[in-house]
């Protein structure tokens, strides 16, 4: 009976040895790290053989991956994410990034036959010390004395076209004011400038994307301020032309009216056309290229129809000049055509009347 219930003791024993090294992977590793320094964490498993069946194999990950500069040193690893122990236990260090603030990292390993799940969370605190340090190192000892550099390297001023107009003075770092010229059809000017001194800061007055007013000088300014603060301005004066007021054709011709005679300052004309003249051929030149030329009602013509051309100047000035339609009509033909066939016979009827006259009076003398 004794030997029975020793028996049964040793066989409890080995149940109970089996259960608990049921769950028999582990991970182990420090609770805490700072930045900048190293985590060393170890991986075990009570139950496995100095011979493992490599595909019986772990997987290993941590979130964070950002944080981890490096992976140092690793025993019993087969890959990246795999873990195949040669031995009881594997181990592997971890380099962490510098950092500002703090965070944790949890690594994790998973039994891929029996699905049991392992994890380990580090509280990594961050290098205030080391940052603060080298803050104040270089606040003291090695930081270099700010620019007083607000000097530009460049100014150049090109139009919508992407012409370049030119400065007067030329540019010079030590010249602050400029004056520039653009034509009265330039509406608005680019203004491009380059510091010397990548550091400083670059202004441009908030009017050089409007439109310049012409016949005027539009100052357009330039701020440069220094790292160390000091300011200086440049100033460029873009001069727009004054806009022209000619509204007026310096030429018009007529195809269907050879005899008609214009003047610039004549605005209203009378045109004899052939009754089936439906639209006039215009041929004419504008005084100013700036201006604008429109014609309006030069289409189905009849007797009376009026053809208008609006000549609009560069600064809003209009005219009209005002060709009145007159047609040639059936009845005027009618009356023309009877005209020339009766004109014979009156020439006709003078001439005997003419004959009987001087026949009388030769007869009388004779008498």
């Amino acid at each position: 009976m004794k030997k029975f219930l020793n028996s049964l003791i040793i066989i409890f024993v080995f149940m109970f040895i089996g259960i608990v090294n049921v769950s028999a992977i582990n991970i182990t590793g420090p609770d805490t790290a700072k930045a900048g320094g190293n985590i060393n964490l170890s991986f075990s498993d009570a139950t496995i053989s100095t011979s493992p069946n490599y595909d019986s194999m772990y997987e290993f990950s941590y979130d964070n991956e950002d944080k981890v500069e490096t992976r140092t040193s690793v025993v019993g690893f087969s890959g990246s994410t795999q873990l195949a122990f040669s031995t009881s236990s594997g181990s592997a260090t971890y380099k962490l990034k510098n950092s500002k603030e703090n965070y944790t990292i949890t690594f994790t390993i998973r039994d891929k036959n029996s699905g049991e799940i392992k994890s380990k969370s580090v509280k990594v605190s961050a290098n205030i010390t080391e940052s603060s340090s080298h803050q104040t190192t270089t606040t003291t000892t090695t930081q270099a004395p700010k620019s007083n550099n607000a000097n530009l390297k460049s100014i150049v001023v090109k139009t919508s076209d992407d012409i370049v107009v030119n400065l007067s003075p030329t540019f010079s770092p030590s010249v602050y004011e400029y004056e520039a010229s653009v034509a009265s059809d330039v509406k608005a000017v680019n203004v491009e400038a380059i510091m010397e001194d990548s550091k400083a800061n670059l202004v441009i007055s908030n009017n050089v994307n409007d439109e310049l007013i012409a016949g005027e000088n539009n100052k357009i300014t330039i701020t440069v301020t220094a790292e160390d603060g000091t300011k200086k301005q440049y100033v460029v004066n873009v001069k727009r032309e004054a806009l022209t007021a000619d509204a007026t054709l310096s030429s018009l011709t007529i195809k269907e009216y050879k005899d008609f005679e214009f003047k610039s300052d004549k605005f209203n004309y009378v045109i004899k056309v052939k009754n089936n003249v439906n639209k006039l051929t215009l041929d004419y030149t504008l005084s100013d290229e700036n201006a604008m030329a429109k014609v309006d009602g030069n289409k189905d013509l009849k007797d009376g129809s009026k053809v208008k051309i609006t000549v609009t100047a560069q600064d809003g000035t209009k005219k009209v000049y005002t060709l009145e339609i007159s047609k040639e009509t059936e009845e005027k033909k009618e009356t023309n055509d009877v005209v020339v066939e009766k004109n014979p016979l009156i020439i006709m009827g003078l001439s005997i009347i003419a004959f009987g006259l001087i026949g009388g009076i030769v007869y009388v003398i004779k008498k």
